[in-house]
């Protein structure tokens, strides 16, 4: 049984639930045949593939962070249907959170990688206003940027009212680069899949950890060659993961992704040829 709770260090880490879903498998993997990547995943008769949408508490006893809220509820028939969205079988990020013990006015730090809709949708609820209204939420500030802009290459993963009533309540804190949120959570801009997704990593007491987002969205996206043909710049996401990835693997970091259905806490492994995966079981 794959293992949704660990630490690292002082800090209690709990994968939650937000939603399943689905999106087109050749575009998950980009380049990669569909020889290759059809035998490490299921497929969808109409040829997408299953994906969660898995945030994640870090909980010190202080502050209590949540970590990409997820896609939320505010999804009509046609999307629902079109992206395969389900919130059954208790996914969905509220219900998760206080199974964790704890209320959404407990929240005192919301991190959002980027701003696509599948990462940040459940930021403001069904009746517009913040999900977490006493929490400090941060994102990359291209990233809020590319949200209202016009005719940008990937508009259509963003959708304004995800962030907007944050902005509004004065929520929204946003940086460029690198900003240490708390001691020992670091946000680091990398940029490659979108404008600025960031690397969200965790030190305390030793331990190291790292939240991956679309950078490595599942398990069977840690070998280096398999890139979505969702990122916006191919070459700077070889780069970014090359360098990451190998940083993680040496350091034996516990990693957090964000779309896998099966495994979504593990380490990183280089058997001297490929990178791979060790979930974490109970």
């Amino acid at each position: 049984m794959t293992q949704r709770e660990s630490r690292i260090g002082k800090f209690r880490v709990v994968a939650l639930r937000d939603a399943n879903f689905a999106l087109d498998g050749g575009a998950m993997f980009g380049v990669v045949p569909r020889a290759l990547w059809e035998r490490l995943t299921e497929v969808n008769d109409d040829h997408t593939i299953p994906l969660a949408a898995t945030p994640y508490l870090l909980d010190d006893g202080v502050n209590r962070i949540v970590i990409e809220p997820g896609m939320g509820r505010r999804w009509g028939e046609k999307q629902t249907k079109m992206f395969h969205i389900d919130h059954s079988g208790g996914h969905d990020l509220l219900e998760s959170l206080r199974a964790a013990g704890v209320e959404p006015e407990d929240v005192t730090h919301c991190l959002m990688t980027h701003c696509h809709w599948d990462h940040i949708g459940a930021t403001c609820g069904e009746d517009g206003k913040p999900v977490f209204p006493n929490a400090q939420h941060w994102a990359v500030e291209s990233e809020v940027k590319a949200l209202s802009a016009q005719g940008h290459m990937r508009g259509a993963s963003y959708r304004i009212e995800d962030l907007q009533p944050v902005i509004d309540a004065g929520l929204l804190n946003s940086f460029s680069g690198e900003v240490e949120v708390l001691p020992g959570i670091t946000m680091t801009e990398l940029g490659g899949h979108s404008e600025g997704i960031a690397l969200i990593q965790i030190a305390s007491e030793g331990d190291k950890g790292a939240f991956w987002a679309d950078i490595v969205p599942t398990r069977n996206h840690v070998h280096l060659p398999f890139i979505m043909a969702y990122d916006m710049n191919a070459e700077k996401s070889f780069k970014v993961r090359s360098e990451w990835i190998k940083k993680s693997a040496d350091e034996g970091w516990l990693n957090m992704l964000y779309h896998d259905t099966i495994s979504p806490m593990g380490r990183f492994v280089f058997d001297g040829k490929k990178y791979g995966y060790d979930p974490l079981v109970d």
